[in-house]
């Protein structure tokens, strides 16, 4: 039995390698918290959680925040969450895990999915085998994440080629400006360069009413662009508008990114307002929405997560339809990072989730 008897906790600084945002903002680096969960037989449960927070935020997030000094966040993390886990079995710890909160969400985040790399490292198994003894999937399919709303064309096209290259068949566009011919600008430039077999989704980040919503959709349709979906076109608490959207729109409705409580995200579901989840920020509220999306019998789809997490997520579950892949430069600084051919996740080989930083980039990139 592997019992925790050390820590470490870092704050870094990560470059993404490029601009990225949507229409309610734009940035290029992130905070994330890492917490290092080390056991009495020498194992160590890596947990990340990230904060963007430099750069441009039209709107507030629960994930927008600047993070304080690493001192502030150890002191934190001895004073909460290491009274609860010293010298415990990571096994011994679900209730905690699933409803303790420090008062610091991107701690709690990052030390559940620190536990979570130590329970598979005590089974001796990938993280997704931990989630799902009985999965099958060898692959899981991904789609490719320009998070092009503030980028120059020459931009996109670039990250269209490197998606097109590597056998990418889907593209997420960022939508949502005032005026719709930009919207449809944006969207011509990309079909008419990747051509007509390349799936067109599209995420709006909260920004319309219902009727707008709808209108737009329907332009882009008369203008020859069949999106697959659309993700996030209303506010996060607008249940009635996603109702009223999903019972006229042409095309699938998805959501909500920006929901952390799985009743809220319930709320939309009962009244039929989404015809897919987004979920994936954290492991246990993915899995709780997985459960949620199975009941309802709606697909998931999987956001980008911090060094591809949610990779394991989709090779564990098969209502997981894809999960969102946008070429950041945070993955340099892993020993084994996620792979990815032709469209697809690759199976790991790894025990837990097989996510450890390089140490020396550890140094590198902490304040």
């Amino acid at each position: 039995m592997l019992l925790i008897d050390d820590f470490e906790v870092h704050k870094l600084t990560l470059p993404l390698g490029r601009v990225v945002g949507d229409n309610n903002c734009s940035y290029e680096v992130i905070n994330v918290v890492a917490i290092a969960l080390k056991s009495s037989e020498g194992h160590v449960g890596w947990g990340y959680s990230e904060s963007a927070w430099k750069g441009k935020f039209k709107h507030s997030a629960w994930y927008v925040r600047e993070l304080p000094d690493v001192s502030v966040i150890e002191a934190d993390f001895r004073n909460t969450w290491w009274k609860k886990l010293y010298n415990k079995n990571a096994f011994d710890l679900e209730a905690e895990r699933t409803s303790f909160t420090s008062g610091f969400n991107h701690l709690d985040a990052a030390v559940r999915l620190a536990l979570w790399d130590l329970m598979a490292q005590e089974r001796n198994v990938p993280l997704y085998q931990l989630l799902n003894p009985n999965t099958k999937k060898q692959e899981a399919l991904a789609y490719g994440s320009i998070l092009d709303f503030p980028l120059s064309d020459k931009d996109v096209l670039d990250l269209t080629e490197k998606f097109l290259t590597d056998g990418f068949g889907i593209i997420k566009v960022k939508l949502g400006a005032d005026d719709v011919e930009r919207d449809l600008r944006r969207l011509k430039l990309i079909q008419s360069y990747a051509g007509t077999e390349i799936r067109l989704t599209a995420d709006a980040n909260e920004v319309w009413d219902w009727q707008t919503a709808l209108t737009r959709i329907e332009t882009y349709l008369h203008n020859g662009i069949a999106l697959e979906y659309m993700e996030d076109p209303l506010r996060r608490d607008d249940v009635k508008g996603f109702a009223e959207l999903t019972k006229r729109s042409p095309i699938p409705i998805i959501g909500h990114d920006y929901v952390n409580d799985i009743e809220d995200l319930r709320k939309l579901v009962e009244v039929g307002g989404l015809q897919g989840l987004r979920t994936g920020k954290d492991i246990d509220y993915a899995l709780a929405s997985i459960a949620l999306a199975k009941s309802a019998n709606i697909p998931v789809y999987l956001g980008n997560s911090m060094f591809e997490i949610n990779a394991h997520l989709a090779l564990a579950f098969d209502q997981v339809n894809r999960t969102e892949f946008s070429y950041l430069a945070t993955n340099d600084i892993l020993e084994q990072p996620i792979a990815f051919k032709k469209g697809f996740i690759q199976r790991p080989d790894v025990i837990g989730h097989g996510l450890s930083p390089m140490l020396h980039k550890l140094t590198e990139f902490s304040l």
